[in-house]
């Protein structure tokens, strides 16, 4: 027995050794749009392989199987080739010949998808989403470390990346998370920089644009200090924004030490667009802290293939959405009575959501794999989103942080809380009932606001909304209230046809038999040019619709019901209280 167990002590501590593992990854021909990887093992000294591509990427919570851009995987032990198998969608395994001294995996992976969450080459440049780009090597609990070196075509002259640099176009990594949570942007792009609280800043300016880069230097400074005022310590060495100008589109990642934003190329003169992309950088940014340290524990370390499930994403995600717009206020982006718009429209939203009636802000997070990213015509009755909803909760727990301690603490405190104990001190993520033991303690009693978070939207939820928002000296009001103005449905326009595109559950186009997909031609005998909302104030119910439904013609009578949604308005009704006050303060006093 003593000896079966010396021989799986030290068949286990082979199975778990750290070696070393440098990647390549060369662009010979960026036209063709594929990257080809190598990595190359030294020091390893177990007898076989198993490596993985990820099926995901952190921070964007939907299986995209990336294994689908690899064509074929080749190995070699001492220059000599050696087989290599598929063994399940995203695994490779191979047996290595005993006494070999250098192994090396090759693979081409495709690159041409353009968005934040994936990988892109072209002529132009390069953007490596390493996850998406290189294999890990399965089981190994010891972890690993090495470099990545990067070859490509001269004419590009500019790499950015937080990767440690080693020595020319050679980087460093002191594990695979590190390595595949670090993006570079290859290309001819510009950089701008800026420090906040003595940390390094820099922005890669990707593609042709119409950026005043004196004025966004200044704006994404303030925006960057003012995010960074809410935890009060910097985590990072440097700081990366990767931004990628296109034609059209938008959205962003973030990463422990950087994160990728889209803007199109010429809103940088449009006021309004230029602030709403400013909001998305203090959004991303905000996520250094909270998710990328601030964290639910089920986030990190990650399992690459498959979902990670969590019930927390709407603290992730709902409580970076509350502060990217609460930040912009704070910097002086945005007025006072702009913000209390935002924040009673997304108040509104989340009511009206019919999908918060059956989904809760738990059961949106652990599903957002399936339902949060893969959107459905039905979906606006089925789910809600943690963003949306997430963020009412935010603000409602800020109120009710700062009413328990006399405005003493509010949101700012259980987030430094979090960061101080969770990721500091314990060195990891926390549980749902740390979480909400975590403000119990901050506000000095209980708050119960789990139930929040596990409940469902109903007939009570705007009072409930109401009563916690007068807390803080303010109103909520309902400007819908009586009007009948209600059918149940929206529309999209696809190749000059007005379509239906949305039915909510019980609403009075479901009772007409109305269906996803009908092509809106009349109403009442007059053709349908414009917006249906406004052709029910120009012609007098009850409405006959003359529709297509699948190529045939058919009329479907419908009347409009009172409007159940709310249009609410957020009001201060006293500018003196002091909770209110210490809320809605900004970074002038």
């Amino acid at each position: 027995m003593r000896l079966y167990l010396l021989l799986f002590s030290l068949i286990m501590l082979s199975e778990t050794s750290a070696f070393i593992l440098n990647y390549k990854i060369e662009i010979t021909d960026p036209n063709s749009h594929y990257a080809n990887v190598q990595m190359e093992f030294t020091q390893y000294e177990q007898g076989s392989i198993s490596l993985k591509m990820p099926v995901w990427t952190p921070g964007s919570y939907m299986v995209r199987e990336f294994e689908k851009n690899i064509d074929r995987v080749s190995a070699s032990a001492d220059n000599n080739p050696i087989q290599i198998s598929k063994t399940n969608k995203n695994t490779w395994h191979c047996v290595i010949p005993k006494g070999s001294k250098t192994i090396r995996i090759s693979y081409p992976v495709y690159c041409f998808e353009q968005s934040v969450r994936t990988s892109y080459i072209d002529d132009d440049h390069a953007f490596l989403l390493l996850t998406s780009c290189l294999m890990h090597v399965a089981y190994n609990k010891m972890g690993y470390n090495g470099n990545l070196e990067l070859k490509y075509p001269g004419k590009w002259t500019q790499v950015s990346t937080t990767l440690k640099s080693v020595s020319k176009n050679v980087y460093s990594y002191n594990s695979y998370d590190e390595l595949v949570d670090s993006p570079i942007e290859i290309g001819t792009h510009e950089e701008i920089s800026f420090d906040v609280a003595g940390v390094t800043h820099k922005a890669a300016l990707v593609g042709r644009n119409n950026c005043d880069k004196t004025k966004f230097t200044a704006d994404l400074q303030k925006v960057c200090q003012t995010m960074y005022n809410i935890i009060g310590e910097h985590p990072c060495e440097s700081y990366l924004f990767i931004i990628h100008h296109v034609d059209e589109g938008g959205g962003g990642l973030e990463h422990a030490n950087s994160c990728v934003v889209q803007m199109p190329r010429f809103n940088y003169s449009n006021t309004d667009r230029y602030k709403a992309f400013l909001g998305l950088c203090a959004h991303e940014y905000f996520h250094l802290w909270n998710v990328k340290r601030i964290r639910p524990f089920e986030l990190g370390p990650f399992n690459y293939s498959k979902e990670n499930h969590t019930n927390l994403l709407w603290v992730a995600e709902g409580i970076t959405s509350y502060y990217d717009e609460l930040g912009m206020y704070r910097a002086g982006f945005t007025t006072q009575p702009d913000y209390l718009r935002s924040l009673a429209s997304g108040f509104g939203a989340t009511l009206n959501r019919q999908g918060g009636k059956v989904q809760s802000m738990h059961e949106a997070s652990f599903d957002a794999w399936i339902k949060e990213y893969r959107s459905t015509e039905n979906s606006i009755n089925n789910n809600i989103s943690y963003y949306l909803k997430g963020q009412t909760l935010a603000a409602l727990l800020d109120i009710e942080i700062l009413s328990a301690t006399g405005g003493k603490k509010r949101l700012d405190h259980l987030m430094q809380h979090l960061y101080n104990t969770f990721y500091k001190k314990l060195g990891r993520g926390f549980t749902d009932d740390e979480f909400y033991a975590a403000i119990d303690e901050v506000a000095g009693k209980p708050l119960n606001f789990r139930a929040w978070a596990e409940g469902l939207n109903d007939e009570n939820t705007f009072t409930k909304i109401a009563e916690i928002v007068k807390k803080a000296g303010c109103s909520l009001s309902d400007r819908n209230k009586g009007l009948i103005n209600y059918s149940g449905f929206t529309t999209e326009i696809k190749d000059s046809k007005q379509l239906i595109r949305n039915i909510e559950f019980g609403s009075p186009a479901m009772t007409a038999g109305l269906q996803v997909g009908d092509e809106i031609i009349a109403i009442n005998g007059v053709r349908v040019k414009g917006n249906i909302d406004d052709m029910y104030k120009q012609i007098t119910g009850p409405y006959t619709f003359l529709i297509s439904r699948g190529g045939l013609i058919r009329s479907v009578e419908l009347t409009l019901a009172k409007n159940p949604k709310y249009d609410l308005l957020l009001s201060i009704d006293n500018s003196e209280d002091p909770i209110m006050k210490e809320w809605l303060k900004t970074n002038q006093g």
